[in-house]
């Protein structure tokens, strides 16, 4: 029986690339996907971007002090949030709440506004310290440990129990957070911070500057109408004055021995001097 013959194009061949063909594919395929992810992923942080922020944003005042107004705290968070854009990587939003938060005039220094996260903004920086009331025509204002404008104006006679400064020549300042103009009410603060912490304080009721203009001479007025004359600022004494350790340690006398730095029925007391002077 004859054999047939295999025909040569019935026969299977195997299809052989050259050698360079298969790297030259993978490195079309890393061209490709390169190409891609240089597309997607700038699309895909603008979108996130431009994603509203979830809502609400939590506020955080580090540490807000605890006499701080319940009303004041919504007012600053409400103009952090005013400033924030609508993208949780905006920084021009989060400069100018840091800006705004300065005006609020709370801060001594505001030193940063950051987010922790998307829903959250931290405001962090040093609070003004309400030490005392400038009183003038228009009310009661309030002021720090630097003479700085608070965000608080009191009617005459009913703001806070804090020493009162009277008889001050300039104008309040045109912002919060600026310092009174002029050298009178920082003289007067610098010399009431020598005795905030002795024990007799809440007995000075007020700082007396009507005649600072004159002679730069500081009078206190105690809580029983009684006049002491202080002299000229701290540091700042006449060759005539005894320094202002002396003065305080003149009053600390008479408080140990009456329990009052009036002496309890003095109408005035000259602390100026090497000796006391009271009527």
């Amino acid at each position: 029986m004859a054999r047939t013959k295999t025909s040569d194009e019935s026969t299977p061949r195997t299809l052989k690339l050259p050698a360079w063909a298969e790297p030259a594919a993978w490195a079309a395929a890393l061209v490709g996907l390169t190409v891609a992810l240089a597309i997607w992923v700038p699309r895909l942080v603008d979108r996130a971007a431009g994603a509203p922020l979830p809502a609400p944003i939590r506020v955080v005042l580090a540490d807000a002090p605890a006499w701080l107004p319940r009303d004041e705290r919504i007012a600053i968070e409400r103009t952090v949030l005013r400033s924030l854009g609508s993208s949780p990587f905006d920084q021009d939003g989060l400069r100018e709440a840091m800006d705004a938060v300065r005006q609020c005039g709370w801060h001594a220094d505001v030193r940063q506004v950051h987010r922790t996260d998307v829903d959250e903004v931290v405001v962090e920086g040093t609070w003004a310290v309400p030490f005392a009331l400038v009183c003038d025509a228009a009310g009661e204002s309030l002021v720090d440990t630097h003479g700085r404008l608070l965000p608080r104006r009191y009617p005459a006679g009913q703001g806070p129990k804090l020493l009162r400064v009277t008889g001050v020549a300039a104008p309040r300042p045109a912002s919060f957070g600026q310092a009174w103009p002029g050298a009178e009410v920082t003289a007067a603060l610098r010399m009431a911070s020598l005795f905030v912490d002795r024990p007799w304080r809440g007995q000075v009721a007020s700082v007396d500057l009507s005649s600072w203009s004159n002679d730069g001479t500081i009078r206190l007025a105690t809580d029983r109408g009684c006049e002491l004359v202080w002299g000229r600022a701290p540091g700042d004494e006449s060759p005539a004055e005894v320094p202002a350790m002396q003065k305080l340690g003149a009053l600390q006398l008479a408080f140990d021995r009456s329990g009052r730095i009036d002496g309890g029925d003095r109408t005035s007391i000259d602390l100026r001097g090497d000796y006391t002077l009271a009527r």
